[in-house]
């Protein structure tokens, strides 16, 4: 091999070295939300904060929860579509559905909250990010917001301590909703005012659901976290020598 044509292979394999993995371009990001008819909400406000090449993907699924009888074959699905879609940043988000009892992989039954179901849910939020972790996924998992329906709301409170507690044990990050739909009395509101202090509509009738404009105002709050390096990013770039 002569001088000229060793150093066009150096120079192809430095370039081919800094080329963006498979299926993603450099510094975007291919983004998959995973969850129930909120989380479908999600997605379709995404949709308006993304950059060019960022891509987005709908896994998420209207009447679903991590409560109902098909969570593992929902675990295997989710595991495949990582590999498949490149995926990098996982939107997640449930609960709508799930203060409900629930059964166990032997079978057994739990009432909501009962010991035995937190025992269960918190192993199924752990899969959900490991899933992730092993597939080099990071994980953005959304809290529920105030409910108008005051047992619901009690509800939704305990399912977003143990969301909150969990995702940030295994490092996940949360993105909390509980404070943001709340009028100025601290209750839940259906009208916000917007940044021209009009009011708009942000809650669907069922006081559970949003309007478009506030499925966009979690997106916003979602991509925020997106664009954000995560903590272990800023622990690798404060190492020297650290790798990915």
């Amino acid at each position: 091999m002569s001088a000229i044509d060793r150093l066009g292979f150096c120079v192809l394999a430095l370039t081919l070295s800094l080329l963006p993995a498979a299926g993603r371009a450099a510094d975007n990001h291919n983004i998959a939300v995973f969850g129930d008819s909120l989380a479908d909400g999600v997605w379709a406000g995404l949709h308006q904060e993304l950059r060019p090449d960022d891509k987005l993907f709908r896994d998420s699924k209207v009447g679903t929860g991590l409560t109902k009888p098909d969570i593992k074959s929902f675990i295997q699905d989710f595991t495949d579509t990582l590999d498949r879609d490149h995926i990098d940043v996982a939107v997640v988000m449930f609960g709508a559905n799930d203060e409900e009892s629930l059964r166990d992989d032997d079978h057994k039954g739990f009432l909501f909250q009962s010991p035995g179901w937190t025992k269960v849910y918190v192993s199924r939020i752990e899969q959900i990010i490991e899933a992730c972790q092993q597939h080099k996924v990071r994980v953005i998992w959304a809290g529920l917001p105030v409910l108008r329906d005051e047992n619901l709301d009690k509800g939704a409170l305990f399912l977003n301590g143990l969301l909150q507690e969990t995702v940030a044990k295994n490092g996940g990050t949360f993105v909390p909703l509980e404070e943001d739909f709340k009028g100025p009395d601290g209750a839940f509101a259906s009208h916000l005012a917007d940044a021209k202090g009009a009011l708009r509509e942000v809650r669907a009738p069922d006081g559970i659901h949003f309007t478009f404009y506030g499925y966009d105002l979690i997106a916003k709050k979602v991509y925020k976290e997106v664009l954000t390096p995560s903590a272990a990013a800023h622990q690798a770039q404060a190492v020297p020598g650290a790798q990915n």
